[in-house]
């Protein structure tokens, strides 16, 4: 990549806020905060489309209407036994939104919420997310091991004082669009899946939650094809709740269906991966181009692709 490229402000850059509801009710991410974020911040100050798509599958009270597989983990939030502790990582945060929305759902003497992006818009994440008590604003660049390094330090010191405190999830909104970023995303969720507190406390690596529009296939599957071979994935899948199992009008016909919180030809999806196994003793190779064609995975050197994220296109998501 050009050191002189920078990701939130490409040539004929020229985008408007996304106006929602949501976003509208909250005066640090209605259209005029998205506007001002923009001439400063570029991408990052604009609320993404497929946010909204993350927003409602982790929403609690989404689960009084729908159901979910896999169920999405903030169901345990509304525990009232013991649980163990959330500690999320958001790559690509942008204004915040995401991150203040989960962060109301979270025990901020239990749980704790990374979020992250490059260093210059940290100030921005720092302003939004002010009054979260359980988020912590730090920068991560995608493809830099020393920001991944960094926050696993942290996690270690938390931990010292608490009880063991390491990453259980990563969340990813809208993140996967232009080509000089795909190699350097890949590379950190390699990176965060495999920190150094994850093995020594024997604990499972995280579980990366995507959500994602369709902009361009042609750019943007070369990072499906390579996330399937250190990732197993799979898309959430959603279907309506009927009455309860006692009234005669109980809907038990329901099928279970790609989840999409709008039009459901919509092309936007959440995936959900878990990083496979054996994939843990793989060496990455150093070079981006290298790491989106294959190589290194599968323990070897050769240029290889995995192809279910084509198979599930084909499927139309069909279960």
């Amino acid at each position: 990549m050009s050191q002189n490229y920078d990701s939130n402000f490409p040539a004929g850059l020229n985008i408007r806020p996304l106006e929602n509801l949501q976003s509208g009710a909250d005066a640090r991410f209605d259209s005029t905060a998205q506007e001002d974020a923009i001439r400063t911040y570029g991408i990052a100050g604009r609320i993404w489309e497929a946010s909204h798509a993350m927003l409602a599958y982790l929403d609690p009270s989404s689960a009084s209407a729908c159901e979910f597989d896999p169920a999405p983990f903030t169901a345990e939030l509304l525990l009232q036994n013991e649980r163990h502790p959330i500690t999320a990582i958001e790559l690509g945060s942008g204004t915040g939104f995401v991150a203040a929305h989960i962060a109301a759902w979270l025990r901020p003497d239990l749980d704790l919420l990374f979020a992250t992006d490059l260093p210059e818009v940290c100030t921005l994440l720092e302003a939004n997310l002010r009054s979260c008590p359980a988020v912590k604003v730090r920068p991560l660049a995608w493809g830099s091991r020393e920001h991944a390094d960094a926050v696993s330090q942290e996690l270690g010191i938390l931990s010292a004082d608490r009880r063991p405190r390491y990453p259980t999830h990563i969340l990813c909104s809208d993140l996967v669009y232009f080509p000089e970023l795909l190699a350097p995303l890949l590379r950190s969720l390699l990176h965060l899946t495999s920190l150094p507190i994850v093995e020594s406390s024997g604990a499972t690596p995280p579980t990366v939650i995507i959500s994602y529009k369709i902009r361009s296939l042609a750019k943007e599957t070369p990072f499906w094809s390579a996330l399937g071979l250190w990732f197993e994935f799979a898309p959430v899948l959603s279907r309506r709740k009927g009455p309860t199992d006692g009234d005669p009008h109980h809907d038990s016909t329901a099928k279970w269906a790609k989840f999409s919180p709008g039009d459901v030809d919509d092309e936007m999806f959440v995936f959900v991966a878990t990083r496979r196994p054996e994939s843990l003793s793989w060496t990455m190779p150093d070079e981006d181009h290298a790491l989106l064609t294959g190589i290194g995975a599968c323990g070897s050197d050769s240029a290889k692709s995995d192809e279910q994220f084509e198979q599930l296109l084909l499927m139309q998501m069909d279960p």
